[in-house]
């Protein structure tokens, strides 16, 4: 009982200070470092920007706690137009009810939306052995490829691939592309009761698609997009390496033209 007091205190104590803090700015959009016409997109992609920096299980910050729940409150307040819209006329006192009892504050729920590698041992296991394997310069890869050679392995699990989209993604997305990008989180050749399988299911394998913005060179998981599945042989191994923190990738050989990232609306991107 004491402990849950004192943490409950400690989160207490974190929030009274968070509104200092943030009364302290000029504004909530300089919070999450984004101007005051912004885009409910680019809120969204600051937030998740930041989130992922100062989060304190990431971050060896003494304020990261309360610097976490000072941008989780800015995010809550902007990325509702009507919230937002009363906080531009009126100012910050007349959005506080809504800050305050907010999703938001719940720091260790919100945290969730920001470590996926955390939610499924698969993936969590992809990333492991993506970082175990990575150097600055992408050499681990190196005994994978030859000379004039695209691909001359299978693909591992961690490995960053290019794979083809079903037809249910190419309809859902209309954007031209045959192949995305993906992790490769499992495969059917290493589970145990693979002889029980169909011959032609063997090779299948589990991707978690990867998507980049525009103008960005880091990959990073697909919050929109399921689980994808491809046949191995059909799959190009791209080298890569990864930063386990904020988890994204950097991909290291030029796609095929018929491959990329999909292009989401502003209504639906997070």
């Amino acid at each position: 009982m004491m402990a849950m007091a004192m943490a409950t205190g400690s989160v207490l104590g974190c929030r009274v200070r968070c509104r200092v803090a943030v009364g302290c700015r000029a504004s909530l959009y300089d919070v999450l470092q984004v101007p005051k016409n912004a885009t409910p997109v680019q809120i969204k992609t600051a937030y998740r920007k930041l989130a992922l920096q100062h989060h304190p299980d990431v971050s060896s910050r003494s304020d990261s706690q309360e610097k976490f729940i000072e941008l989780s409150k800015a995010y809550e307040i902007l990325i509702d137009d009507l919230t937002r819209a009363t906080y531009d006329t009126h100012g910050l006192e007349s959005v506080s009810d809504r800050a305050g009892n907010g999703a938001a504050w719940d720091v260790w729920n919100t945290w969730d939306e920001f470590k996926p590698f955390k939610r499924t041992s698969r993936k969590g296991d992809a990333r492991a052995s993506a970082a175990a394997r990575t150097t600055a310069d992408g050499s681990a890869l190196e005994d994978k490829f030859s000379t004039g050679s695209t691909k001359i392995a299978e693909a591992q699990l961690g490995d960053v691939v290019e794979y083809y989209l079903s037809d249910a993604a190419k309809a859902q997305h209309q954007d031209g592309r045959l192949k995305g990008v993906g992790l490769v989180v499992s495969r059917n050749i290493d589970r145990g009761d693979r002889h029980k399988l169909p011959l032609e299911c063997v090779d299948l394998v589990e991707l978690e698609p990867l998507y980049k913005e525009v103008d960005c060179e880091e990959w990073r998981a697909d919050p929109m997009e399921g689980p994808a599945f491809a046949s191995m042989p059909t799959l190009r191994i791209l080298r890569s390496d990864y930063e386990r923190t904020p988890d994204f990738w950097r991909i290291h050989d030029e796609l095929s033209p018929d491959c990329g990232s999909p292009e989401y609306a502003e209504e639906v991107i997070l």
